[in-house]
């Protein structure tokens, strides 16, 4: 056991429970595999899969998770060995981080029992877990450099120092706002690689920054050029839709058409045909084809679109904020109706053979999300609410690991930010990566607050 150094009392680092974090993953994975082999899969999942199969095609979606449905499918596992992987570096990565900062081996138990509980218990969380979606490696390897860190920081090792920052570098590199969960962590690595003062702290410092700067620039040039060959993919065009849905939420809020007729098929809308068309759970909600409107097309408009939308930036942004703040509402749980796309439940159609092995397990687990999410105490956003609560005693309280609580709860807030301000659709899928934090947050601040006071 390390004795190191918290906010306002020591913190205590414990040697991990290999055997018992790993046979806990492994429980959790088989389950999840026996109910949904090879995963659930949306069109974007089947699309990422193929780009494993052909090559990248596009930037639109960064290519990481592609070349991991590629690895999988050389192993002879398809689809599948990605929803293994990801949801076993997720498990066994949360149950070394408790089982590091829990004293007793009976409460790190019941604790990791907790964390996979949380998932039943917000079912979109569960939903998104059983699909092949980008967020869920996005949250294991993010919770996988947690992991690394507090080991290395346990050993003292440069070698696990630099894993933590790799891993980091493959989160980013599966979502490009996947900065923000762990930009709060990072100066706090920086700052005590060791998680305390002492020699070789220095040093580690500088090698943690230059392994740090070299993962999130692969991260970066991940998204820019593909393998094998090298090639420079243009940039993607994804705001063109998402500046559409904007325009055409403000021209709702203020009773003012502002969508160019380019994107209505020529045709002129009255506002209450936009406000009928407007649907502040998905972009494509909104563009959906309908019989008593004109055709609503996916385009910039040739540039009028950008253009529109920032000057609606300046002159309209009270209804501006008010239209991204019904997303946000949607996308948390918040609304009188349940969230939105808590679960995919299928396979889309494809020409790889991709199926489920057992749909009567997969039918099960996607009724159960289905009619257990819009329940009042299992929404999301209550994810955060309690753990800020938690927090706050923590710091209250004095006890260990108030900085490091402070900072994964800060990275869960943070990796919202950008989803309030760009994200196309209220998809609950969104937040898995920042509902998996905040639910980690409430099992150590429990870790902590049942820890014996010490001297």
């Amino acid at each position: 056991m390390s004795r190191l150094a918290g906010l306002g009392a020591p913190l205590a680092l414990h040697r991990p429970a290999w055997l018992a974090c790993g046979v806990y993953a492994a429980v959790v994975t088989a389950a999840l595999s026996y109910a949904v082999w090879p995963g659930f899969m949306s069109y974007d999942s089947v699309f990422a899969y193929e780009e494993g199969l052909y090559g990248i095609q596009t930037m639109l979606w960064p290519p990481l998770h592609a070349y991991l449905f590629a690895a999988s499918q050389r192993l002879g596992l398809g689809a599948g060995g990605v929803l293994a992987l990801q949801t076993f570096i997720l498990f066994a990565s949360a149950a070394v981080v408790i089982s590091t900062l829990a004293s007793r081996r009976l409460a790190a138990a019941l604790l990791c029992l907790a964390f996979a509980a949380s998932f039943v218990a917000v079912p979109p969380q569960l939903g998104v877990l059983a699909a092949h979606w980008r967020d869920v490696p996005t949250a294991a390897f993010a919770l996988l450099a947690l992991a690394l860190w507090l080991q290395a920081a346990r050993r003292r090792s440069l070698v696990l120092l630099v894993a933590a920052a790799l891993s980091v570098g493959l989160s980013v590199a599966l979502r490009y706002n996947a900065f923000a969960l762990l930009a709060p962590l990072i100066p706090l690595m920086l700052w005590r690689p060791w998680l305390a003062p002492g020699a070789g702290a220095g040093k580690a410092r500088a090698i943690l920054a230059g392994a740090l700067v070299v993962a999130l620039g692969v991260a970066w040039a991940s998204t820019h050029w593909r393998l094998p060959d090298l090639l420079r993919m243009p940039a993607p065009q994804s705001l063109g839709g998402t500046q559409e849905w904007d325009v055409i939420g403000v021209s709702a809020c203020t009773g003012r058409n502002y969508l160019p007729v380019e994107a209505s098929s020529g045709v002129p809308l009255t506002v209450a045909q936009l406000r009928a068309a407007y649907d502040p759970r998905h972009m494509h909600r909104t563009l959906q084809a309908r019989a008593d409107l004109p055709r609503l097309l996916e385009t910039d408009a040739g540039g009028k679109i950008p253009r529109v939308w920032r000057r609606l930036l300046v002159e309209e942004t009270g209804c501006y904020v008010r239209h991204r703040a019904l997303v946000f509402v949607e996308q948390m749980g918040m609304a009188d109706t349940a969230p939105f796309y808590p679960v995919h439940g299928g396979i889309d159609a494809n020409a790889h053979g991709l199926k489920l092995e057992r749909p009567a397990a997969a039918a099960a687990l996607s009724a159960y999300v289905q009619r257990n999410a819009g329940e009042p105490h299992r929404r999301p956003y209550l994810l955060y609410l309690a753990a800020s609560l938690a927090v706050v005693m923590v710091l209250v309280l004095r006890r260990p690991g108030a900085a490091l609580l402070v900072a994964l709860l800060a990275g869960a807030f943070a990796y919202l930010a950008p989803l309030i301000l760009a994200a196309p659709a209220a998809d609950a899928r969104y937040i898995f990566p920042s509902n998996t934090m905040a639910a980690l947050v409430i099992i150590l601040a429990a870790a902590f607050l049942l820890e014996r006071r010490r001297a």
